[in-house]
């Protein structure tokens, strides 16, 4: 395999031009077919990445000339046509969770009677609905594919966005909420699985970085959005909070929408890129050893990741990094109310902490397409957000400025996730086993966001001492498990380094026989 592609390209990861090296390649010899096939069952095998009948069938009508496909060109071709759609669906996804946070100062609280913790338990069975529903939409995800899927539940949380607005007491408004958490368990381990089909593990960090940082745009088209419906007299009938919510549905539908149509299904049947380019493009993507897409559910696979103790330690950094994210992100605007501002000015001075993550999301991801450490970076991170939560926890509520800091420190903690996101894209391979870890991910993301809204009881209104406590806990302890992730990738690869090097054709080979990480001992983990 590895003389085959050799004889086709030279594309090397600094070099992103493929260039003719053979004269073989212009009478068209050395398919990657002819490789392949010395296994006989090669084609037959449901097991396999779809890229591989394109690259039969591709090489058995003859190559065209592949001289002057450019990689840095096709690249910015699936940038056009994905990122945008990405982001705007992180965006969307990330405006209705802190729609709530906003429309509890706009008077959503009273409209609706909530007494004691039942603002709470809004935000909190949410995830209930998202945790029940995460394995579900796993097996649609596998079964379908992962742009669909994305699309049909951003256009399905429109509809019950809108629903929101419908509601007059707590039942109405929390059946609305475990439905919308049904819908958005599918968001994140789409977006995932569609970088790590489109971008090498070079690239995908930092395009994880692009569409997460919708996380930081929702927190500031939140705040706007806000401000400008407080404009809205409470006494009006139609409540400004559920304007809010009509408009922030309208647009998910839209978006939704956009998503079905423009988002391709996969690499090798979109319609933006030609044979060549696609081609120039699965080929590229085989060094990543990870694949595009295979629809069979493989059950060893599932055990295999049961038994990967990186699996558990990617569940617990997920819950110890959410806890925080989104307990600053749902309370918020409710800390900085209690710090003694308006509701109105609440919701302008909560829209620096999207800048916030924005760019702790861009920087650190550039870092790490640069070279930088997954994991120092996600212990550079939490440094400042341990900072910020020990300002909210220890300083005086008569200390507007320094609160207000803590608050927009504590958002660095929100980068991380995005960087786990795309560690798990990039680490692990075997489509059934990346779905896993995704649902497991996707799993101590949904219960730190049960348990974190519960640690604002009523009681410890207005200061809410534990819950910041708790923020700033977890914060240290996911520099712990950032580490811990270090080490156990590192050992790995320092293990198989000191094994027998496989023959190259067998190396390439199992990025298209959907292979897990564990079985393809040539894989080396990023970390």
């Amino acid at each position: 395999m590895s003389a085959c592609l050799n004889d086709r390209f030279s594309m090397s990861s600094d070099k992103n031009t493929v260039e003719i090296v053979s004269e073989d390649l212009a009478h068209k010899t050395h398919p990657i077919t002819s490789v392949l096939s010395a296994q006989s069952n090669i084609f037959a095998d449901e097991d396999q990445d779809i890229t591989l009948g394109f690259i039969r069938e591709y090489e058995k009508n003859g190559l065209s000339s592949l001289a002057n496909v450019d990689l840095n060109a096709i690249t910015k071709k699936v940038d056009k046509q994905m990122m945008l759609i990405m982001f705007l669906c992180y965006t969307c996804q990330f405006i209705d969770k802190v729609a709530l946070n906003y429309a509890n100062i706009m008077g959503l609280k009273k409209d609706l009677g909530l007494v004691g913790n039942q603002f709470s338990d809004l935000a909190t069975y949410f995830f209930v609905g998202f945790l029940i529903f995460e394995p579900i939409q796993g097996f649609f995800i596998q079964k379908i594919s992962p742009t669909r899927v994305l699309a049909v539940n951003v256009m399905l949380w429109g509809v019950l966005c809108m629903c929101s607005s419908a509601a007059t007491n707590f039942a109405g408004m929390i059946t609305v909420r475990v439905l919308l958490g049904c819908s958005e368990a599918a968001i994140a381990p789409c977006l995932v699985l569609i970088t790590a089909s489109w971008y090498t593990r070079g690239q995908a960090a930092f395009r994880t970085g692009i569409w997460y940082c919708g996380l930081g745009a929702g927190q500031i088209i939140g705040g706007l959005i806000s401000f400008i419906f407080q404009q809205i007299s409470t006494s009006a009938p139609f409540k400004g909070w559920k304007i809010m919510f009509l408009v922030i549905g309208f647009g998910n539908l839209l978006v939704g929408l956009a998503a079905y149509f423009y988002l391709p299904v996969n690499p090798v049947e979109c319609k933006f890129l030609t044979q060549d380019e696609k081609y120039a493009l699965v080929i590229k993507l085989s060094e990543t050893k990870i694949g595009v897409q295979s629809k069979k559910f493989v059950k060893s696979q599932v055990w295999e990741a049961l038994n990967d103790i990186t699996l558990y330690l990617f569940f617990i950094i997920a819950c110890t990094i959410s806890f925080s994210s989104n307990t600053i992100t749902t309370f918020s605007s409710v800390d900085i109310l209690s710090f003694g501002f308006t509701s109105k000015q609440a919701a302008l001075l909560n829209m620096p902490s999207g800048v916030v993550s924005i760019a702790s999301t861009l920087l650190s991801t550039f870092f790490i397409m640069k070279g930088f450490h997954r994991g120092l970076s996600i212990m550079v991170l939490c440094i400042p957000a341990v900072c910020g939560g020990a300002l909210l926890s220890f300083l005086p509520k008569s200390n507007q400025a320094g609160l207000l800091v803590g608050i927009y420190m504590i958002n660095t903690i929100v980068a991380p996730l995005a960087i786990i996101y795309a560690w798990v894209g990039n680490c692990v391979a075997g489509h059934t086993k990346k779905i896993c870890f995704n649902v497991a991910v996707m799993f101590g993301f949904g219960l730190a966001n049960i348990l974190g809204p519960q640690s604002y009881r009523a009681d410890d209104y207005p200061d809410y001492i534990p819950a910041k406590v708790s923020m700033l806990a977890t914060q240290a302890a996911t520099i712990v498990i950032a580490a811990l992730i270090n080490l156990v990738y590192f050992l790995r690869n320092k293990r198989r380094s000191k094994e027998p090097k496989r023959a190259m054709d067998e190396d390439v080979a199992a990025a298209y026989l959907n292979k897990t990480d564990f079985e393809n001992r040539s894989f080396r983990y990023l970390y």
